[in-house]
């Protein structure tokens, strides 16, 4: 189980260090070909579009065909997008053909492998390797983006033809070295849940929907941080760079070192803990008056979301059942698919508004996911 558990790490890892290399390079990207801005958003919301569309798809999929087929496949399909980006990196229209299929792929990824973990874990196990597995996952977002700049200094196309090999060697060690972790049951398959009705009145249900806040605002802070940091402090790039990645740390070491020492009952208090420390950053954020302070709302609001955001998707797994966890699971990614696209749109247009007023409006939704969590609790009727 181990052993598993650390090839699947490590695929994490390529996965999400392949996907964030290309990160630096859509800004200049879009610059080269001359269209508008506008077009820089379109290309990231519509991966998280596609992701939040097949999601569901794919965990239904899982649950009949097993979790291998849909890793090496996922892939496979992930690698091709990168392919023919950087292949017709000069053509608008192919880039978002490409963004369409890596989005897609995406879902089927995320709910093979988290699946696989559910699978092979036992409860009480779970929190901690759904935390080594999310500290991959943050590892590879820290040190993609410096190696896609640096790529980048060759050639735009370059970044998305190394990104095509790290995904290519994924799919050749998943090929020879992942098994199959999903076990059909003769057992009578349970009652299942339903999205339109059940979800909202079980506690599982619940606990989804305090996943899309979290991600919404989340993803709403990335997108207007920034621009905060201009307002107020003048900040640059490289600074924003620098932050991120210290941020990234913290991160990671929440999930790889914190989480995993949690047993299983002790997710609540964490839980919290996460959440108050988001609202404490989205408070402070507005008063932003230099780049220390700056730092430590960033440490604050991705330390607090690793916390909360791995514990949630580690309690939703010991909710389902193992007939229904590539669905379930696929459902929380489509979720978070659906907050990553909300979560900008919204952020960015309070933001025209006033500069602090996104950030106050996170730390309001903050706040209610946080109510989700303690309802998810009473409706479980245990003490965590």
């Amino acid at each position: 189980m181990k052993r598993m558990i650390t090839l699947i790490m490590i695929i994490q890892f390529l996965i999400y260090f392949g996907f964030s290399m290309i990160i630096p390079v859509i800004p200049e990207l879009v610059n080269q070909l001359g269209v508008n801005t506008i077009h820089m958003g379109l290309l990231l919301a519509i991966y998280s579009l596609a992701s939040f569309l097949s999601a569901p798809f794919f965990g239904r999929l899982s649950d009949k065909i097993g979790r291998r087929p849909l890793l090496l496949g996922g892939l496979a399909a992930f690698a091709f997008s990168f392919l023919i980006f950087g292949l017709f990196i000069d053509n608008l229209i192919v880039l978002y053909i490409s963004r369409i299929i890596g989005g897609a792929a995406s879902g089927a990824l995320y709910t093979a492998t988290t699946s696989m973990v559910a699978d092979i874990t036992t409860r009480e196990e779970r929190t901690k390797y759904m935390g080594l597995v999310g500290m991959c996952v943050g590892l590879g977002f820290i040190f993609g983006p410096g190696v896609g700049g640096l790529l980048a200094g060759i050639s735009l196309s370059f970044a998305y033809y190394m990104t095509t090999v790290v995904i290519t060697f994924a799919l050749i060690f998943s090929f020879f070295k992942v098994a199959e972790t999903y076990r059909q049951s003769t057992q009578q398959t349970p009652k299942k849940i339903t999205l339109a009705s059940d979800y909202f009145t079980q506690p599982i249900g619940i606990l989804l929907v305090g996943t899309f806040f979290v991600m919404f605002f989340m993803s709403g802070m990335e997108s207007t941080f920034q621009l905060l940091g201009q307002d107020r402090i003048d900040i640059t790039p490289t600074e924003m760079g620098i932050l991120f990645f210290i941020g990234g740390i913290f991160n990671a070491l929440t999930q790889g070192v914190y989480i995993r020492k949690l047993k299983d009952g002790q997710e609540k208090k964490a839980m919290v803990a996460g959440q108050i420390m988001a609202v404490t950053a989205f408070i402070m954020l507005p008063f932003m008056t230099g780049l220390i302070y700056a730092g430590v709302c960033i440490v604050l609001l991705m330390t607090g979301n690793a916390l909360a955001k791995t514990l949630m998707t580690s309690q939703i797994t010991k909710e389902a059942s193992a007939h229904d966890m590539g669905r379930v699971t696929a459902t929380t990614y489509s979720l978070d698919s659906l907050g990553r696209i909300c979560g900008p749109l919204v952020f960015n247009a309070l933001f025209l508004i006033s500069a602090g007023l996104p950030f106050y409006f996170g730390a309001l939704m903050t706040v209610l996911s946080t109510h989700f969590i303690f309802q998810y609790y009473r409706k479980r009727g245990r003490v965590a």
